[in-house]
């Protein structure tokens, strides 16, 4: 995640913060090492948006392009379903990154789930 809440503001990470994520309202621990890329981590194992994947430094990448506050909104349908949009413009178009391959099941289940919707996708594979 590259967006967690700190004090009800949406932050980026920053070494030594603690935040809730906005998508389930559970824990979320900066991390900010010399390694990997800084982002919010779950505390534990969890995911809570079942398209969830890891995100590669293009995907990332295309998401520092825009606002955080555009950036991992969530997003519930009629039934309750839930997933995160990687971005979500102040108008309600969702833009989704997509850099590893998916099924036309799967990505026809995404077009359904949010309606106004534009993909990005990684052609240099």
């Amino acid at each position: 995640m590259l967006v967690a809440l700190v004090g009800g503001v949406r932050c980026a990470p920053a070494p030594g913060l603690k935040g809730i994520c906005p998508s389930c309202g559970q824990a979320a621990l900066a991390k900010c090492g010399p390694t990997n890329a800084w982002h919010w981590s779950h505390q534990g194992q969890r995911h809570c948006d079942p398209w969830w994947d890891n995100e590669t430094d293009w995907h990332r990448g295309w998401k520092q392009c825009f606002d955080i506050q555009w950036h991992e909104i969530p997003q519930w349908d009629d039934g309750g379903e839930k997933h995160v949009a990687d971005v979500k413009t102040s108008s309600g178009m969702v833009l989704e990154f997509q850099n590893s391959p998916m099924t036309i099941e799967e990505m026809q289940s995404r077009e359904r789930f949010y309606k106004d919707m534009v993909w990005v996708v990684n052609a240099r594979l």
